[in-house]
């Protein structure tokens, strides 16, 4: 009896077939913000390491190399910061609590709110699903790749700040790494320039005539190069939807319908404007946005 209930039982074999045989691998939207978080702190920490450990003491000694080396801590500091204020950071979930502290004796969904029929909740202007993250967000703008999570009201100070140091880092990455290869392997000719596109660097370092560091370095100048023209991008366009009061998507269908004038569209963002300096220094400076992003008037409607 014991040696047929034995039979029945499946192998550990079958168990590890069957559960990659009914396994999904298309892709899967929260995988390709996965990716994006671990590009972020791949590029983040090696940049980090590079620079204290190679760049800075090669090119620095004495006080200017301590005063570099605070300089990198305080880029670190800064960048991990408005990124955790990006991730773990409250972008202002729409629950059925928002509808209810506005209009306690509403029974229909108010007036410029939407139903939605996902989340069960009734959402005030501004706000949308977001499919990653299975929630509404107050004053969606969009999702962000590099975080993995959906940036509104309450974290898009982190994202403008977060795009900030991403500019100033990679400025600085590049400095660095071009100074440093210009002493180590000078270029005799523009033809050398080739170099330093990745897929020409691996073929030199396999075929041994550029040494493993030199590559790396080669190829993390392509990459901060990418990321420095993505993060300029990022930072004019998102100043210009600040200024006129917009998000991305009101900016492709509605137009600047909740324009304040732009001391109060920053207001809305950052705060008080004065402040804006001391959290760019310390991104943890608290900040009063003198709005709950639930209530938001039509200056186009009111202008008419």
């Amino acid at each position: 009896m014991e040696l047929r209930e034995r039979k029945t039982q499946a192998t550990l074999k079958e168990k590890i077939t069957d559960h990659y045989r009914n396994r999904d691998f298309s892709p899967q939207k929260k995988d390709v913000g996965k990716l994006g978080v671990m590009f972020f702190w791949g590029m983040t920490i090696s940049l980090f390491f590079e620079a204290q450990f190679v760049l800075i003491p090669y090119l620095y000694s004495g006080w200017h190399m301590i005063g570099m080396i605070l300089l990198a801590f305080f880029t670190l500091f800064g960048t991990f910061i408005n990124w955790m204020g990006m991730f773990t950071g409250s972008t202002g979930n729409v629950d059925k609590d928002s509808m209810k502290k506005h209009f306690p004796d509403a029974t229909e969904t108010p007036k410029g709110w939407k139903f939605c029929p996902t989340c069960q909740v009734d959402a005030p202007p501004r706000s949308f699903h977001c499919s990653h993250c299975n929630a509404c967000i107050l004053k969606r703008d969009h999702h962000c790749f590099f975080s993995n999570s959906c940036i509104g009201f309450y974290n898009q100070r982190f994202f403008i700040l977060y795009i900030v140091y991403m500019v100033w880092g990679n400025i600085w990455a590049l400095y660095l790494q071009i100074t440093y290869l210009s002493e180590v392997y000078p270029l005799d000719s523009y033809f050398e320039l080739f170099s330093f596109f990745p897929a020409v660097t691996i073929v030199q370092f396999l075929l041994g005539k550029l040494a493993m560091l030199n590559a790396i370095l080669m190829i993390h100048i392509a990459l901060c190069a990418i990321c420095l023209c993505a993060a300029l991008f990022f930072l004019f366009f998102e100043t210009i939807l600040m200024f006129k009061g917009m998000t991305s998507y009101e900016s492709q269908r509605t137009g600047p319908i909740y324009d304040q004038g732009i001391l109060n569209n920053i207001r809305s963002v950052f705060g008080p404007v004065k402040t804006i300096p001391l959290q760019i220094i310390c991104p943890l400076f608290p900040v009063d946005q003198q709005n709950d992003g639930c209530i938001w008037e039509n200056t186009r409607i009111k202008s008419h």
